[in-house]
């Protein structure tokens, strides 16, 4: 039932979406701002206090890597996760319980995913996620996050400026 449930919530906030040529996107990126329908799995100790690095899509096995690391306690710990292409733009991992990704919107130099992920205890949260390059979020780029976290329900005033905390290292 809840997978069922998230593939009906992957379903209808993607329904309507621009296509976004993901073979284009795999670089360097780092997390820039997110925002949680629970605010906690995205702030300290959450499993989604995460700090992205590096994603690497093979499209000749529909599969898609994320090189990241997570901080609990102050530690930066390196994750590899592997995302299975389950749609067009959409990859399932299986980081902190089930999670379907949803590669929203793509410029130059930022990228908008939207994640809904089914935890251990099958509490269902959807999680948008800004991801850059260089040090700062353009203005447009930041107006697209905050338009597609409104038409997913996912609260403004939960949005995690993880710019000026991330202490992980730049590489692995």
């Amino acid at each position: 039932m809840k997978t069922l449930l998230l593939t009906l919530l992957l379903g209808l906030a993607c329904a309507h979406r621009s296509t976004v040529d993901v073979s284009e996107l795999s670089g360097e990126w780092k997390t820039f701002y997110m925002t949680s329908t629970n605010i906690e799995k995205i702030t300290s100790n959450g499993p989604f206090r995460l700090f992205l690095r590096r994603v690497e899509f093979d499209p000749e096995r529909d599969i898609v890597f994320f090189n990241f690391f997570v901080q609990n306690k102050g530690k930066c710990i390196h994750n590899l996760d592997i995302g299975r292409k389950v749609g067009e733009n959409s990859y399932r991992t299986s980081f902190s319980g089930k999670s379907y990704h949803y590669f929203l919107y793509a410029s130059e130099d930022s990228l908008v995913v939207y994640t809904v992920n089914e935890d251990k205890n099958g509490n269902v949260t959807k999680i948008m996620g800004m991801y850059g390059k260089g040090n700062e979020a353009n203005e447009e780029d930041f107006e697209k996050f905050l338009e597609f976290a409104r038409e997913n329900d996912i609260p403004e005033h939960n949005i995690v400026n993880f710019i000026n905390f991330d202490t992980c290292p730049t590489s692995f």
